[in-house]
């Protein structure tokens, strides 16, 4: 499965401790070989959680438990070629569901 991040995303992962940033790299490749291995859905595949939003076709995982900021957002679309790709919305704290 791809990902792509947004303009938005880029700027808020840069603001995170390196730590941070290691350890959502580390849950987007388990979510990530998840889903390439069969599960059901990037959704919920494996160790890795997310939730829909009320009212919209965006997600929210929870990453780093430990932390307030171990937030993000995405969606999923099709690719050119017609498989499901991940597009990272946003990253961050609560902060992030204003405007998600």
């Amino acid at each position: 499965m791809k990902h792509q991040t947004l303009a938005g995303f880029d700027r808020e992962f840069r603001r995170l401790p390196v730590k941070r940033q290691l350890q959502f790299m580390a849950t987007v490749r388990r979510l990530i070989r998840d889903a390439d291995a069969g599960a059901s859905s990037p959704v919920r595949s494996g160790r890795t959680c997310a939730h829909r939003l009320a009212g919209r076709e965006v997600y929210s995982l929870r990453w780093a438990p430990d932390t307030p900021e171990g937030r993000a957002t995405f969606h999923i679309r099709q690719d050119e070629a017609g498989q499901p790709s991940l597009v990272w919305r946003r990253i961050g704290d609560h902060s992030i569901y204003k405007d998600p």
